[in-house]
């Protein structure tokens, strides 16, 4: 039998007092049933409960432990890519406090509950780039989310297509001895250039990489503005930013990947983390432990018990 707490001080000075006092306890029984020139037979029995049932509430205190088992612990990771769209529509404020703000926030919380996984950054407009490589480190995520702006990338325009091909392309030549799965979450608008090529959708499934597209703003869409004023296109009519639902659930349909929401009125960011939790992991680590746990309720169970028995017994000191 192991023993999860110590013999120390605390359960000498239980011990002591016990003693001291059961003592006194038993002096004065004897006493009594003396001067009533009586015996206290049952005190022998009752002596006995309460050493039996002191020694089990000091066992229990100790934390017993026994009976060891062993359990197999399995890690299971994946390789994900975000995939953040910085074109100047991302700063519409159809979202609150802008479309980009929220997808910041959203993917801060996504990170804190992902430290099992490695996750990189992608970042696009009208090209695409690595911000951050796939890593396990949670705090340099969070500093590199926070650093996002519109203004960040110098070309204009909006290339979803670009910005897929750079993560599909970074997620199959990753270090990975393994072969751990493989995940993009896209977050943008979807109003996009041009249509991603058939090849494209072909090596996503093919080689199963899961696909979670998350639509950011709204259909009805709301005016951008640039130095405080609305944005006006070549021909000075104002420009209004609308998500482009329709491109963003045929790209999550031709990848056989999965379309989410994340506006004012539906936010489905919690499913997509459940999702990708429920998601098969590749098996990266697996080792087998021994567990001990602590059986004082046995112990203290019996102790009660015993307790029980010493109430309903009463000591006769004088009979009539």
């Amino acid at each position: 039998m192991n023993w999860n707490y110590p013999f120390e001080t605390t359960e000498f000075l239980f011990i002591f007092f016990f003693i001291l006092i059961y003592t006194a306890y038993i002096i004065r029984t004897v006493r009594i049933a003396r001067q009533l020139q009586t015996t206290a037979r049952t005190l022998i029995l009752k002596l006995f409960l309460r050493t039996i049932s002191f020694s089990l509430l000091i066992i229990s205190l100790l934390g017993p432990s026994f009976g060891e088992a062993d359990r197999q612990i399995q890690s299971k990771g994946k390789d994900i890519f975000m995939i953040v769209d910085l074109s100047k529509s991302m700063d519409a404020a159809d979202v609150t406090p802008s479309r980009l703000e929220k997808v910041k926030f959203e993917m801060n919380r996504f990170v804190q509950n992902e430290r099992a996984n490695r996750i990189g950054i992608i970042i696009f407009s009208n090209k695409a780039f690595i911000h951050v490589p796939l890593t396990y480190d949670g705090a340099a995520l969070e500093l590199f989310i926070q650093s996002l702006q519109t203004d960040l990338l110098a070309t204009g325009g909006t290339n979803i297509c670009d910005a897929t091909e750079l993560a599909y392309s970074k997620l199959m030549n990753a270090a990975d001895p393994g072969g751990r799965s493989k995940m993009m979450i896209l977050f943008t608008d979807g109003e996009n250039n041009s249509s991603c090529s058939g090849a494209l959708y072909n090596n996503l499934r093919r080689f199963g990489i899961g696909v979670y597209a998350v639509a950011v703003g709204t259909k009805v869409g709301i005016s951008i503005q640039q130095n405080g004023k609305p944005l006006m296109d070549k021909n000075d009519k104002l420009v209004i930013s609308k998500l482009d639902e329709n491109f963003l659930r045929t790209m999550a349909t031709a990848s056989r990947g999965t379309y989410y929401e994340l506006n004012n009125a539906k936010n489905e960011m919690p499913k997509l983390t459940n999702d990708i939790n429920q998601a098969e992991g590749t098996l990266v680590d697996s080792r087998t432990i021994t567990v001990v746990s602590n059986k004082y309720y046995y112990f203290l169970g019996a102790a009660l018990v015993l307790i029980l028995l010493d109430v309903l017994i009463t000591i006769g000191t004088f009979r009539l």
